[in-house]
């Protein structure tokens, strides 16, 4: 058999890496970086169930989730949330992981540019249109105005009940920041968290 997430329940004899489940779910683990040397694979199973218990608790929601080990838990989620959604995705983006540092990295440089970058062009599309939307890495940026907006526009953006967003955080007073729209972002971060340890 090949490096397979499905090859503990895999009942061909012989793999030929041409099965639809697996062609859907690579699809999406490549999409969010999800290699199969990531740790996620050898993640305890009632750790990955907390994740999953998340995912099912604040469906069509917004949920921030404060971790110590932010990369580890952004991982985690975007493979809980593509454990559950992936079937029947049709090879599109339904879970995302946004990291959020390089998206802003990517929005001041258009400004600069003629036209938008392919990168950032795919990005819009999949925060807009992902069913799962995980932002990560705000614990690498600078809130000020510019940063503290877009975040915001992005999270009213996806205020429908069939959309999740969940953010990924260090303790909120950790995040670096000012301003009144600082103040702002932490108050719509504070409305729904949960503690994962």
């Amino acid at each position: 058999m090949h490096n397979c997430i499905f090859n503990g329940n895999c009942i061909k004899a012989v793999c030929d890496q041409s099965c639809p489940d697996l062609i859907t779910a690579n699809y999406l683990l490549e999409r969010n970086n999800i290699t199969l040397n990531n740790k996620v694979y050898n993640t305890n199973t009632n750790l990955l169930n907390k994740y999953s218990n998340i995912l099912q608790n604040y469906e069509g929601k917004l949920v921030t989730i404060i971790s110590n080990d932010t990369n580890t838990s952004s991982d985690l989620m975007t493979y809980a949330a593509i454990c559950k959604n992936w079937k029947n995705s049709r090879l599109h983006t339904v879970v995302y992981n946004l990291k959020l540092s390089q998206y802003l990295d990517n929005l001041s440089s258009s400004w600069n540019a003629k036209s938008n970058s392919d990168d950032l062009d795919y990005q819009k599309i999949w925060i807009s249109n992902a069913k799962v939307l995980v932002i990560s890495n705000i614990d690498y940026v600078n809130f000020k105005e510019f940063q503290c907006q877009t975040l915001l526009t992005l999270l009213q953006s996806r205020d429908k009940p069939e959309y999740t967003t969940i953010i990924i955080s260090p303790q909120l007073t950790a995040l670096v920041g000012s301003g009144q729209f600082f103040a702002k972002l932490h108050e719509v971060l504070n409305k729904t968290i949960v503690t994962v340890r």
